[in-house]
């Protein structure tokens, strides 16, 4: 018998996006999600960045976006330019303009229950209850067997049949835990986290930003990122289903860097008025969403993160999402990345149900995630330099090149889900043990040189170079473009690096003339670079010929975000 059955195990936000995509990619297969009914409970996720609403876009969500959430205009960053608390003044990085790929900040409560509506009316069956156990299909038995527990009164036991299924239970953890799958993160983290309504808004324009002005957009609608020693706090502006002012707070932080300790909002107003207390009269301008009628929207996480020793199986499970390993928060890349394994399953899934998947594309994923986990192990390290404006300042700098450049076009274009563009974003992005790894910020020994000269923290010190570093012809699927951008991101490298150059006050010393002149030949290397990739074109922008193992299913050019229309 042809396989055909889905089972997804977990009825929020990972689960539902998985359901809504695979249905319509691939629609022959019978799709059923496990999971309780939502009671009031604190979430996160609610900025989204350009790659996860490009996904979303394709899956139909244009218009729930448009109708219910506001645009937000890109990561801001704030840079004290002094170290006296009251003072007002903060460099502001913020983008230069209107990106054609659209943002959105969500109202996560409107947008999951709209997606959950929106999956109602399709080809996707709901079993409201929770799943206690599964055997995994062995050589006599050609089906995952789940044992469900419904919600209703006599709490009913289902056995379900599945070809394959997906964990996406969230920090239920189901399967990790079931099958000893626990993996201690390289860096941990503890964060809290509130929603205030009924603020005074207008507070934001006591900070006097140091930017170069421009007409786009209100400054408000972005997600607002501040710094302290060892953390960082996000401020996401929201529309609450009433119309009334709402907005996310989240103190993130490592304790071993320097950070205070933090459980409950006096804890919060207490350690952010040590360095910012306009966030505290913003605070105390306004009230504490709820939940429900007793249960007021904070939540506190201590030590929180961690991984998984396996994500993918040939067996046909899979862990995605918060069931897999959670998030840094710092780049607003959670959803992205969980549109990232969707498409992967999906992948794997057509692969499986063809006849033709090996143990070599599963383990091009798995590589995969452990580079990602590479760059949140980077992210991690961005706490030791937190209180440094001139190094995190850079640090976000290439970090946004590398995203706009490098990572968001591999992703429209579909690259991801082809083993040759892997195997070298891989390697690129090689995760090493912690013991190993190097400084938390790029150019280390030009940064160290400014950093220790920079007696006035200003625009001179701290450019904006957004509008150099975001490629604004990026809204589509363009293998040609793709190409350009990766040669614009070796360029971009070079003028970085210049820029640093310029900025430092050289001594005819050893040590100075000794990183001048590396840093020159670093800029030869990458002009080499650029040339060779102009002329012959680079792996990392190559596909598999579609008989590999290793190619992805689904072509280039973004086919895998495009759907065959069937009937409902």
């Amino acid at each position: 018998m042809e396989k055909n059955k889905l089972v997804i195990i977990g009825n929020g936000i990972t689960g539902n996006l998985a359901a809504l995509y695979i249905s319509q990619k691939l629609p022959e297969l019978e799709i059923t999600i496990v999971g309780k009914t939502d009671k009031p409970h604190s979430v996160v996720g609610e900025s989204t960045v350009e790659l996860s609403t490009h996904f979303f876009e394709a899956l139909g969500l244009g218009k729930l976006l448009e109708d219910k959430h506001y645009h937000k205009y890109g990561l801001t960053y704030y840079f004290k330019t002094k170290k006296d608390p009251n003072d007002p003044n903060y460099v502001v990085h913020e983008a230069p303009g209107v990106m054609r790929l659209p943002a959105y900040n969500l109202n996560r409560f409107t947008f999951d229950n709209d997606l959950r509506e929106l999956n109602s009316k399709r080809n996707i069956k709901v079993i409201s209850g929770t799943v206690k156990d599964v055997s995994l299909k062995i050589s006599t038995r050609k089906h995952h067997i789940l044992t469900v527990e419904t919600e209703d009164t006599e709490k009913t036991n289902l056995m379900l049949e599945a070809d394959w299924f997906i964990d996406c239970s969230g920090t239920r953890r189901f399967l990790a835990k079931k099958l000893g799958l626990h993996k201690d993160p390289g860096y941990q983290r503890s964060t809290f986290w509130f929603r205030l309504k009924n603020f005074d808004r207008n507070i934001f324009d006591k900070i006097s930003a140091l930017k170069p002005e421009h007409h786009c957009y209100d400054s408000y609608y972005v997600t607002h990122h501040f710094y302290g020693k060892g953390y960082w706090i996000w401020m996401i502006p929201m529309r609450s289903p009433n119309g009334k002012t709402m907005i996310s707070i989240g103190y993130t932080y490592r304790t071993e860097q320097g950070a205070e300790t933090v459980k409950t909002l006096d804890d919060f107003i207490m350690t952010v008025g040590k360095d910012h207390p306009i966030i505290v009269e913003i605070v105390k301008s306004g009230e504490i969403n709820t939940l429900s009628e007793n249960m007021l929207d904070i939540s506190a996480y201590r030590n929180y993160m961690y991984e998984s020793k396996q994500y993918y199986s040939k067996d046909g499970w899979f862990l995605i999402g918060d069931s897999a390993f959670l998030f840094d928060p710092i780049n607003s890349l959670g959803l992205s990345y969980v549109s990232h394994m969707i498409c992967q399953v999906a992948a794997m899934i057509s692969k499986d149900k063809a006849g033709n998947l090996s143990e070599s594309y599963i383990n091009c994923h798995e590589k995969h995630i452990q580079s990602i986990l590479s760059l949140q192990d980077s992210w991690g390290k961005w706490y030791e330099i937190m209180h440094d404006p001139v190094k995190l300042s850079w640090t976000l700098l290439m970090n946004n090149m590398s995203y706009f450049n490098v990572l968001l076009p591999a992703f429209m274009n579909g690259a991801f889900l082809d083993g040759r563009h892997i195997d070298v974003f891989t390697e690129q992005f090689k995760r090493l043990p912690v013991e190993q790894q190097g400084p938390a910020y790029p150019f280390p020994k030009l940064l160290d040189i400014l950093s220790e000269q920079a007696t006035n923290i200003d625009l001179a010190c701290l450019p904006n170079l957004y509008s150099k570093n975001i490629p604004f012809s990026l809204y589509r699927a363009d293998e040609k473009l793709r190409k350009k951008l990766f040669s614009r991101y070796l360029f971009r490298l070079i003028t970085l690096r210049t820029a640093l150059i310029r900025r430092i006050h050289w001594k005819l010393d050893k040590r100075h003339l000794s990183i001048l002149f590396s840093a020159i030949g670093d800029n030869c290397l990458d002009m080499m670079r650029i040339l060779l990739v102009s002329l012959f074109s680079h792996d990392l922008i190559k596909y598999h010929k579609p008989n590999n193992p290793d190619a992805t299913p689904f072509g280039k050019n973004g086919t895998f975000l495009k759907f065959n229309k069937t009937p409902e």
